[in-house]
């Protein structure tokens, strides 16, 4: 193992030394490019003449300019015949006009040259950043110091280094006879990884059978592997030897000098022993202090500080007692459910008005309390209860709890985060039961939106939905539309039959607006024998059905009253939201314009007498049912700023 280990560290020395030189030449051409480029904000020919490329010659064989077109603009030094070639299918093209940010190709042959090449680009930009085209150096891998240095890379007689690209390519092996090499299919294991970007050290069967030890490095900015490789046997040479050479001699020094260094240890660590056993019985409170007879005055000093040190803790032992009893005590007296979780979030400690607020039976456990929170609320409050630990933060939250028997209440929790020295070790807790409070706000609101006779929404409760639905309805355009009446003849209800009597009838055509009303409309009474129906998402074609249902259904209930039957009618005038509608105001004044266009039909005859009904439809004379529906529904359209031809008669 020390073998191995020795072997495995020097091989990562050599590997880290041979790949941080590779890739500080290949950056240092890069980098040299660079500067270059930012002198060049447009590929022209004769640039790099004028622009002292001739110090580069020592890094490049060739510098290399093109342009958008992958078109060879300029060179240094100056070549003739390659000027205006054009390169396109080139990998180096294709990936300076896809990503334009400095590249080492892939290994390729020149066409002019005829020899193994690499090429660094660099791209250039003009003043505005615009890409126009990028800058090259050529490498030759036969003549260059960069790859003529590979050759002098070796690790004693059997060791040796191997440059490898990313794409399978092998520049270097000191065995290649061919500048670029292509890999076989099948590639030892820990090659195959490499070329995936792995780097590391590992055991390796060579093609004749032999292991070696190799490690794998990449040269990021070529994408580039380095391999070290060194033959095992070659590595374990130099240890096993020397281990040989001493192996006999400290066997014997070890025979004669281990019993007797042994017997001395054995000897000065018996006082220790026994400080380690009576240590561990203080740790167990199974005694107060040390005692161990002993004249080494290190060994005394220990001892007395470990006794100095027990003392002080069992005061402060007993302090925090008493603290911790003092604030239980604090807690348990409260009226208000309290409670007390660690920095974990497990409960501590919960006093008895928390007991009675939640039940006495519930768990003194948060996944207790957690099962007991309303299924719609539970989520939300256990990842507000996580954030609040993870965060170290207060948590406040209002909650609906089920008790034992199923019971539901309204919980107001808050808690305190707890920092000593800035350190979190938990927080308090207080449980308020706010039912009784959130149903007297309940009822307030109820009261305070809803007619006390018929129970429907009162003006304010209208006025408040309206806002809402007009701001619903300028966010998404979901049609509303809404019904505005008052009830024809109900003063002779009320003058005659008294107000007992005038109740009966409005609050029996509050229940006809109910009934005739869906799930998310809201019918009110606004007043006197005045009543609304706000209809959210209904057309103006539903809208008028729905108002020329409702003033039939009205006019043909009644109520008995000493004999006779009392009736009521409806003027129904219907509106819808608009494009030019900024408040409510202007819905409810266009819906009661429609009102007094709309007649009053199917009356009884003797009603109508009464009433001068008649009147009311601008004594037309009696035409089909149809007709006079037609005829009020293009009334209404009218009004409301709509085409004649949408109406349903």
């Amino acid at each position: 193992m020390l073998v191995s280990d020795t072997n495995r560290q020097h091989l990562r020395y050599e590997a880290d030394l041979i790949s941080n030189a590779i890739t500080h030449q290949v950056n240092e051409r890069l980098q040299e490019l660079e500067r270059l480029a930012q002198h060049i904000l447009e590929p022209l020919d004769g640039t790099l003449s004028s622009r002292q490329a001739h110090a580069l010659t020592w890094l490049f064989e060739d510098l290399l300019l093109f342009d958008t077109d992958s078109r060879l603009v300029d060179s240094w030094p100056t070549r003739g015949g390659r000027i205006g070639a054009h390169f396109p299918d080139r990998e180096y093209a294709r990936f300076m006009h896809a990503f334009q940010r400095p590249h080492v190709s892939t290994p390729f042959v020149g066409r002019f040259s005829g020899e193994p090449l690499v090429m660094m680009l660099v791209p250039l930009h003009d003043a505005e950043g615009h890409y126009t085209g990028f800058l090259g150096g050529l490498v030759n891998i036969n003549q260059s110091p960069l790859f003529k240095g590979f050759k002098r890379l070796r690790l004693g007689e059997g060791g040796h280094v191997t440059i490898t690209t990313a794409t399978g390519q092998r520049l270097y092996h000191p065995d290649q006879r061919q500048a670029i090499a292509e890999l076989p299919e099948t590639l030892p294991p820990t090659l195959d990884r490499a070329l995936y970007g792995w780097q590391g050290e590992a055991e390796e069967t060579s093609i004749d059978g032999k292991t070696a030890l190799v490690a794998y490095r990449q040269v990021w900015p070529a994408d580039w592997i380095v391999g070290v490789h060194l033959p095992k046997t070659q590595a374990e040479a130099p240890l096993i030897a020397g281990m040989q050479r001493i192996a006999r001699p400290a066997l014997w020094v070890l025979g004669v000098v281990l019993p007797i260094v042994g017997f001395l240890i054995w000897l000065a660590l018996r006082p220790l022993t026994r400080l380690a056993r009576q240590v561990m019985e203080l740790r167990d409170e199974r005694r107060h202090a040390l005692e161990i007879p002993t004249q080494m005055p290190e060994l005394r000093r220990v001892i007395d500080v470990i006794n100095e040190t027990e003392q002080a803790r069992m005061t402060s032992l007993q302090d925090l007692t008493r603290r911790q009893a003092f604030l239980n005590a604090t807690l348990a007296a409260s009226p208000q459910g309290m409670f007390v979780a660690d920095s974990r979030g497990r409960l501590t400690f919960l006093n008895e008005a928390l007991y009675e607020i939640l039940d006495a039976s519930v768990t003194q456990t948060l996944a207790g309390w957690a099962h007991r929170i309303h299924p719609e609320e539970r989520e939300p409050v256990r990842e507000a209860w996580r954030q609040s630990f993870a965060q170290q933060h207060d948590f406040m939250r209002q909650f609906r709890f089920m008790n034992a028997e199923g019971r539901q209440r309204w919980l107001d929790v808050h808690t305190r985060a707890i920092h000593v020295e800035g350190e979190f070790i938990g927080v308090v807790g207080t449980v308020r039961d706010i039912t009784q409070h959130r149903h007297d706000n309940a009822l307030l609101r109820w009261e305070a939106e809803h007619d006390p006779l018929t129970g429907l929404l009162n003006r304010r409760g209208l006025t408040r939905r309206l806002q809402e639905a007009l701001v619903e309805w300028q966010k998404t355009g979901e049609q509303t539309a809404i019904l505005l009446f008052d009830l024809d003849h109900f003063k002779p209800i009320n003058d005659r039959g008294g107000h007992a009597l005038g109740d009966r009838m409005l609050q029996q055509v509050a229940k006809i607006v109910r009934g005739m009303a869906r799930s998310n409309d809201h019918a009110a009474r606004q007043g006197g024998d005045e009543f609304a129906v706000l209809l959210v998402g209904c057309s103006l074609d539903q809208a008028l059905i729905l108002a020329e249902a409702l003033r039939k259904r009205i006019a043909t209930h009644s109520l008995e009253h000493q004999g006779r039957h009392w009736h009521v009618t409806a003027s129904i005038g219907v509106g819808h939201f608009q494009a030019g509608d900024k408040t409510v105001d202007d819905i409810l004044a266009r819906a009661s314009g429609s009102a007094s266009m709309v007649a009053c039909r199917d009356i009884p005859p003797a009603a109508r007498a009464s009433t001068g009904a008649v009147q009311a439809s601008r004594r037309l004379k009696r035409p089909s049912s149809r007709r006079l529906l037609s005829l009020s529904y293009d009334m209404m359209f009218l009004l409301d700023g709509c085409p004649r031809n949408q109406g349903i008669g």
